[in-house]
This record gives C-alpha cells, structure tokens and sequence, in this order.
C-alpha cells in the first residue's frame, strides 16, 4: 500500500470533526506576544503544579458517595458502626460471601427461610426484617419506601424531623435495626436458637432507648416516655 503524506489526501469526517472542535475552542482567544508559552495546571488557581492538587482532583473525581456522618456517629456504638459499614460495602459475611470464598452450603435466608441470604436482603427485604421496619416507621409516624441496598438505605436516611434530639434518635435509628437483626440471625445461625419477632422488637426498642439515654437525651426516659416523645411531632 502506497504512503499518501497528510497534506495530499483529503481530511476524513473523524478529522473535520475535530478541527472543528478545535476551531471552536481557541475562538475569541487572542495571543499575547510578549509572554512565553507554557504550561497552565487547571486544578489549583495559580496555575501550578501540586501533588496535593492532583490528589485532591482523583478524590473528588472517583469518590463514592458513602453514608459516613451516620455510620460514624457519637451516639452510636463504635462496634455497630463498623458493622454498618462493613454492611455499606457488603463485606458482611453472610452466605452468599461465604460461597464467592469457596464454602460448599446451601444459601438460605435464616430468618425468613424463603430467600438466598445477602447482606441487603437479610437487613432490608427480608419480611422478618420489615416488620422492625414497619415498627420504626410507626414509631415516628412517617412513611417510607426503603431503597435496594444498605448504602442507599443510609445515604438517604435524612433528619426530617424538628427536633434535633428526635432526629437523632431517627438517624440512629436504622443502625440499632441492623445490629439488631444480625444479632438474631447470628443467634439462629450459631447456637441454634428459634426466631422470636417479639424478642427482635423488643431488643430494638430497648436498645434504641438505651443510646438515647446514654448520649442523646437529658435524663433518663423511661419506655413509655421514650415512645410516647418518639411519636410527638
């Protein structure tokens, strides 16, 4: 095949195309003849070169949108926090991780039976699971459709609520379920246990009750108080 030099064959669509693009970009644009060319860093305001300024363009640019002012919260206990967020980025060990890892097992939801167990289904969809759902819900009085995943669940979890005590409890919330859930299950797993829906409701109130009045509250409320100030609006 014979070699044509650029200048003698004519440009293709590709091509026009893009001197185009380049036309449009410099038009306006007006050459100073007194400076020198040289080199213009977009990502800081001088102009210059910085390992920081790179750092902080790939951060912003490939971040992940992670529900971090909830997980890492003070009103909520260090080990459930890193529970949630270790549930965040599924690396929860439940059945359908144990089996990517080589484990030879039937995956099945302990809790409700009728699923494969995942880390979004046994804290999210599972309807043993709704029904502390449900619990919550009706406990502040709101109304809620609960997203895919627990990250999503998270990252929308905002503080709707007047009171900032309240919303606290609120956001604090969705924590206390999943400990309480995965408690249960481990229960069920480990030791053999039956499932009990009233001692899963039971061990979400109490527990939620007890952070309010570890760190959240003035004093000490006592249970019925507690859902009684809950459900005020």
């Amino acid at each position: 095949m014979k070699f044509v030099p650029r200048f003698l064959r004519p440009f293709n669509d590709w091509e026009v195309e893009e001197v185009e693009k380049l036309l449009l970009i410099i038009q306006g644009k007006r050459l100073n003849a007194d400076l020198e060319d040289r080199m213009v860093w977009k990502e800081s305001k001088d102009g210059i070169f910085s390992v920081k300024s790179c750092f902080n363009s790939l951060d912003h640019s490939s971040a992940v949108p992670f529900p971090w002012r909830i997980i890492w919260s003070t009103f909520v206990p260090t080990k459930v926090g890193f529970f949630a967020w270790e549930a965040s980025w599924g690396k929860v060990l439940t059945q359908d991780q144990l089996k990517r890892r080589g484990w030879n097992l039937a995956n099945r939801c302990p809790l409700c039976c009728d699923e494969e167990e995942t880390i979004n289904h046994i804290l999210i969809h599972c309807s043993k699971a709704k029904v502390l759902w449900d619990l919550l819900f009706s406990l502040f009085g709101v109304n809620w459709v609960l997203p895919f995943s627990v990250r999503d669940t998270l990252l929308g979890w905002l503080a709707p609520l007047k009171d900032k005590k309240r919303s606290k409890v609120w956001r604090a919330a969705p924590l206390c379920l999943f400990w309480m859930v995965w408690k249960e299950r481990n229960r069920i797993v480990f030791e053999n246990d039956v499932l009990s829906i009233q001692r899963l409701k039971n061990s979400f109130i109490c527990n939620l009750l007890s952070w309010a009045n570890s760190s959240i509250v003035e004093g000490p409320l006592s249970l019925f108080n507690f859902l009684d100030w809950l459900g005020s609006c």
